[in-house]
């Protein structure tokens, strides 16, 4: 049996009214030779209907139905049974230009790189990685991902073709235990073990905000606050191997707006104070020891920080709470977008 060069994984949760779209782009590809590979993760409407459709008409396409697990265990199965040298992740309300495999393909053999990274088109505007391409293999992989993180390319797995040997023999795979930026988890983990990364100028795919359904829907804690937090601020500390770089201290800087979104979240909900108290007085000693410099984006981030810094944890959680209120008045965060989280 010939084995397929790239292995498509993609989470079908109640994506019914964009799933033959994102399939069809797939069916269009200029690159043939590929398996795709369906994970119906408990759909409730026609998702598993539709991919059954695909299936019977190409055998390129493979259906795998599991009880509604979340985005990563639906990943996490496909890339236990994917056969290709080469895997792509793509989201199931998204799609990719017909020309997409072709020129990641073309890219890795040529370049012998690590992974590669391509823009992408959000909303129907572009956003370039670089305007022209070239391949990053003299500088650390902290450079790497703050290149890539700075221009809001790296905490995203759609946008990249990812080498299945590398994965398999580093042990590589999606967290369970969050379901809050589990994509630039996997990319932690598999960026600390590349030496080269070829950055594509082209936008070869679609990242839409078209649905509402996420592959599932589950509310965040206080644990999956402090899990996302602990592993993602960790090991950028790993990866720079301690030396408190500049990279390593605006890449903290930038995760610092996501954790105030995660905030946010948690105190939408009801939640036992003394639990957040906790988790402040965490955030207090990590950022003391590990400081954050530069990128904030907004003067009110930079406030909060600061005051995270040199205020009691009581005070903080007082002074937070208020920047909630307003924000709530102001911008309804109940019924809007996050700009750091997907809703």
């Amino acid at each position: 049996m010939e084995f397929p060069e790239v292995s498509i994984i993609i989470p079908v949760y109640n994506s019914e009214k964009f799933l033959s779209r994102c399939l069809d782009s797939i069916l269009n590809q200029s690159f043939n030779n590929f398996e795709c590979i369906l994970i119906d993760d408990g759909s409730t409407d026609s998702s598993l209907s539709i991919c059954e459709q695909y299936r019977n008409s190409d055998n390129r396409f493979i259906i795998i139905h599991q009880k509604n697990s979340g985005v990563s265990a639906a990943r996490n199965k496909g890339l236990e049974i994917a056969r290709g040298r080469y895997i792509c992740f793509i989201d199931s309300d998204d799609f990719s230009q017909i020309n997409m495999l072709e020129k990641l393909v073309v890219t890795i053999e040529k370049s012998n790189a690590d992974v590669v990274c391509c823009g992408y088109i959000e909303n129907y505007t572009e956003r370039r990685i670089s305007d022209e391409d070239f391949i990053l293999d003299t500088v650390s992989p902290i450079e790497i991902i703050h290149f890539l993180e700075l221009r809001q390319a790296f905490g995203l797995v759609w946008n990249k073709l990812y080498r299945k040997e590398l994965l398999d023999y580093n042990k590589i795979r999606f967290a369970l235990s969050t379901k809050f930026g589990e994509d630039m988890l996997f990319n932690l983990q598999y960026f600390r073990q590349v030496k080269s990364v070829y950055i594509s100028s082209d936008c070869l795919y679609n990242y839409l905000h078209e649905n509402l359904n996420a592959v599932t829907k589950i509310k965040l804690t206080l644990a999956e606050c402090n899990y996302r937090f602990d592993n993602v601020s960790d090991m950028f500390i790993q990866i720079d191997n301690n030396a408190k770089s500049l990279f390593c201290s605006e890449l903290l800087a930038k995760d610092f707006q996501y954790t105030i979104a995660l905030l946010f979240r948690l105190y939408s909900e009801k939640k036992i104070t003394i639990d957040r108290l906790n988790t402040i007085t965490r955030l207090k000693k990590f950022y003391k020891e590990n400081q954050a410099k530069n990128k904030f984006t907004t003067k009110v981030v930079s406030i909060t920080y600061k005051m995270l810094l040199f205020t009691p944890a009581m005070i903080f959680s007082f002074y937070f709470s208020l920047i909630y209120l307003i924000y709530l008045f102001f911008v309804k965060i109940g019924n809007g977008k996050s700009r750091f989280v997907k809703n």
